[in-house]
């Protein structure tokens, strides 16, 4: 009797596909991707310096300068770095973490990107 009278009272559920929402998802000609862009800069490296692409370091400015430490040393410095770079940092209170992209050991230059 409980269950019978459920079953009998109870709105009989209808599975329905909300096109509204499959349209939404599915991508065609004008579908625009977000795309997310991270400042990169280029930073001397010091002498005797070996990273690694992947290695983190904090970056920190100084004057008009941008200095890239591992730990507590120096591993490189940018001497000119862009507006927005430098607008990230004072954003981040000055400090900021950075990830070294790309190192090119012959130049003895690092690309490192503010994350």
């Amino acid at each position: 009797m409980g269950t019978d009278f459920i079953r009998c009272a109870a709105k009989s559920f209808v599975k329905r596909w909300d096109h509204g929402r499959r349209m939404l998802g599915t991508a065609d000609l004008f579908t625009r991707q977000p795309n997310s862009t991270t400042a990169t800069a280029p930073f001397e490296l010091g002498r005797l310096v070996s990273l690694q692409p992947g290695d983190t370091v904090t970056v920190e400015k100084l004057g008009q300068c941008l200095v890239a430490r591992s730990g507590l040393s120096e591993v490189g410095r940018s001497l000119n770095p862009s507006v927005e770079l430098m607008r990230a940092v004072d954003q981040s209170c000055g400090v900021a973490k950075g990830t070294v992209e790309q190192v090119h050991s012959i130049a003895g230059v690092a690309e490192i990107s503010l994350c």
